[in-house]
């Protein structure tokens, strides 16, 4: 009875042996996901961060990832302070020659009435 044994044994070691080879390259062919280094840095940003950084995208996706990976090595390690600042970070860019132009607007608040500056000047005259 033990020789039966042990020769199911190593029957069931040989079978375990070809299903882990067969299984080992299909993990070995899948790639590791990575996260997008723009969607991950949209976490470390300020209210107006990611609006910047998706128009310097629009401009130079290969140069923005790599300043993305960057800024984001430096916070990580503690050497950049967050949120990152939405001026700073435009700042960044135009410095790097990504000229990053983002829309702005001047808001006036009267009587509990928020007005756009132009039309707050045409309603006065």
């Amino acid at each position: 009875m033990s020789d039966e044994d042990l020769e199911l044994k190593m029957i069931r070691l040989r079978k375990m042996r070809q299903l882990l080879a067969a299984k080992a390259p299909e993990t070995a062919q899948q790639p590791v996901k990575r996260e997008d280094p723009l969607e991950e840095l949209k976490r470390y940003l300020d209210e107006r961060g990611p609006e910047v950084l998706e128009e310097a995208a629009s401009m130079n996706r290969a140069l923005t990832e790599r300043i993305a990976e960057a800024l984001l090595r430096a916070v990580k390690s503690g050497r950049l302070v967050t949120p990152i600042d939405s001026g700073d970070l435009l700042r960044l860019f135009r410095e790097v020659g990504i000229p990053v132009r983002v829309e702005t607007s001047v808001r006036i608040l009267r009587h509990g009435e928020v007005k756009d500056l132009r039309k707050y000047l045409s309603e006065e005259k």
